[in-house]
């Protein structure tokens, strides 16, 4: 299995791995891949992703076509969803009640999407609850 983790847009602070978490993936035999800059905003090089057994890409789109998971803080871009591949799965926050032409797409392309505050907030999807985990 391959995991694709792109790059946010300059507005977003946020990165949606860290290196000690590509480790823990990549230890499960789980093909981990980060769009180089990824880290840039808090100060994680390429080099300690690498180091942790992350590929760099630098092609992005090749990169979506070619990963059976694409997971990232914020929705992509409509026009990206073409570039995904076939029978994937992308996991962001999407809100969906309000995106519901992002969500035909996805659903026309025939991916799954998986919309991260929509994760029940119980004991049972704990270790999904992205809304907690980012609590100060």
């Amino acid at each position: 299995m391959q995991i694709f983790f792109p790059k946010e847009k300059e507005s977003e602070n946020r990165v949606s791995i860290l290196p000690e978490t590509v480790k823990k993936l990549v230890e499960l035999g789980i093909s981990v891949e980060v769009e180089a800059s990824l880290g840039k905003t808090v100060h994680v090089s390429d080099d300690l992703y690498a180091s942790s057994g992350a590929s760099i890409s630098n092609d992005r789109n090749s990169s979506l076509s070619s990963s059976d998971v694409t997971c990232r803080i914020n929705k992509p871009e409509k026009e990206e969803i073409s570039f995904l591949k076939k029978n994937s799965i992308h996991i962001s926050f999407l809100d969906p009640f309000n995106e519901i032409k992002l969500v035909n797409e996805f659903a026309n392309s025939n991916i799954s999407a998986i919309s991260m505050e929509l994760i029940p907030r119980i004991t049972r999807a704990q270790k999904m609850d992205a809304l907690s985990s980012q609590a100060i």
